[in-house]
């Protein structure tokens, strides 16, 4: 039988204090985690305080040509960010309406969501308008009509037949593929589609005894199926506010942190008052907590310097992306930023886990810029990246009576000199969420 035994043993172990705790947590948080935590920190802490109070508003829809960047613009951090209602109220108000006719269109934008589209029947904008004022359909036809024709074009439609045919006569109505882009949609619209249908499934669903011309069914690609969008841009009603933004000074790339952090202060009453105080347990209290204000503003400016130093080093190897797109990304880990900042690779991973830059080219989660790499024939490695935006590209522009299957695609990147496998090829075509060559056959 055995016997039970008890020792003892010494041994080394790193125990994270509170206040490092702190510093890691600050350094994860994006910007908006960030600003919570900071004024929960303030109510905690009387020593600290905003140095001015302001509101971020950071349009990251905005984007830039690197050839023809206005330094002015890009700086402009506070750009005009109104939702979709607000941008068409702004319309109406410099229309041509009466004053009945304005009471009709304000019940007609109240009830358009951010796609564009409105949630309510025109019977109940109806029935709504005549609790105010006395109106006919008529009257809400023709200021539906002409809400219709606002910026941007195609919203108030009543779904997404309505808003595509309302581009296509405001735009293309001089194409000479206009009849049979409207064919196209008359068919679409005795199909089962809505706002939220994907363009490629709903052309694949269209009746297999039409033939369409390419250059129609291109017409009515071009087409916005979600116009409202480009007003309420959202990310899953998720806000972007970027800590770093990149722009172009005299042909050179400059990378700067924007104004998204608060800078805290000390209050000069509270350190007057810990100087004064003969109140032993006062002073402990006010002590303790003037040394956790200067640590928090000392965490908050270290969080902002290692994102921009991170930044900076992750440009160093993607400047071709600013340049030339996403086709100029080349391959990078975590592990070579930290190795060039001297510091720890979980470090990085929390500098970049839903932080955000500006560029040019768009707002970007610093994620982004790392990927896996592909070997080629001349020895380089290619960016994991490169090779699904070259596969998006190749489907794109396929032929599409008879689509590349995986196994084309991934041969024809090897007679390219890049090694790639089929069921590689199958992973980031499912990424993209481009469907499978038989799905994506279009019947003659």
């Amino acid at each position: 039988m055995n016997k039970l035994k008890q020792s003892t043993s010494v041994a080394q172990k790193k125990i994270l204090s509170p206040q490092i705790r702190q510093a890691i947590n600050i350094l994860q948080m994006n910007a908006i985690d960030l600003h919570t935590e900071i004024d929960n920190i303030i109510l905690e802490n009387p020593f600290l305080e905003k140095e001015e109070e302001y509101e971020i508003d950071y349009n990251i829809m905005k984007s830039y040509h690197s050839g023809d960047t206005d330094n002015s613009d890009i700086l402009n951090y506070h750009l005009d960010s109104d939702n979709l209602r607000e941008h068409l109220m702004k319309q109406l108000q410099a229309s041509r309406f009466s004053e009945s006719e304005k009471i009709i269109a304000i019940i007609i934008i109240d009830c358009v969501n951010d796609n564009g589209y409105l949630t309510e029947d025109l019977r109940e904008v109806f029935i709504q308008a005549n609790r105010s004022t006395e109106v006919t359909f008529q009257d809400i036809f023709y200021v539906l009509h002409t809400l219709q024709r606002f910026d941007p074009i195609g919203t108030c439609a009543i779904n997404l037949c309505d808003s595509l045919s309302i581009q296509l006569d405001a735009l293309h109505n001089e194409s000479k593929h206009y009849d049979d882009a409207k064919k196209i949609i008359y068919h679409l619209s005795k199909m089962e589609i809505d706002e939220n249908s994907k363009f490629n499934n709903v052309f694949s669903k269209l009746n297999n005894n039409n033939v369409y011309e390419t250059q129609a069914i291109d017409l009515i690609k071009s087409l916005n199926p979600k116009p409202g969008l480009k007003i309420s841009k959202k990310l899953d009603f998720y806000q972007i506010h970027p800590d770093v933004i990149i722009f172009k000074r005299k042909d050179k790339w400059i990378v700067e942190s924007t104004k998204n952090t608060p800078k805290l202060i000390l209050n000069k009453d509270y350190i007057s008052l810990m100087r004064d105080s003969k109140i032993k347990t006062d002073k402990e209290y006010l002590e303790k907590n003037y040394s956790l204000a200067n640590f928090i503003i000392n965490s908050i400016k270290n969080r902002n310097l290692t994102i921009l130093n991170v930044c900076k080093e992750i440009f160093q190897k993607q400047s071709n992306f600013l340049d030339n797109g996403e086709i100029g990304l080349v391959p990078l880990t975590l592990k070579e930023i930290a190795i060039k900042l001297d510091i720890h690779e979980s470090t990085v991973s929390r500098a970049t886990n839903e932080k955000y830059v500006q560029t040019p080219r768009g707002v970007f989660e610093l994620k982004y810029f790392f990927s896996s790499e592909l070997a080629t024939d001349t020895g380089k490695m290619i960016s994991s990246k490169v090779i699904i935006k070259m596969i998006d590209e190749l489907i794109e522009n396929e032929n599409k009576v008879r689509p590349l299957s995986d196994n084309e695609i991934a041969k024809y990147f090897n007679n390219q000199g890049i090694s790639i496998a089929r069921r590689t090829v199958t992973k980031y075509r499912e990424r993209l969420n481009i469907e499978n060559s038989t799905d994506r056959k279009i019947k003659c």
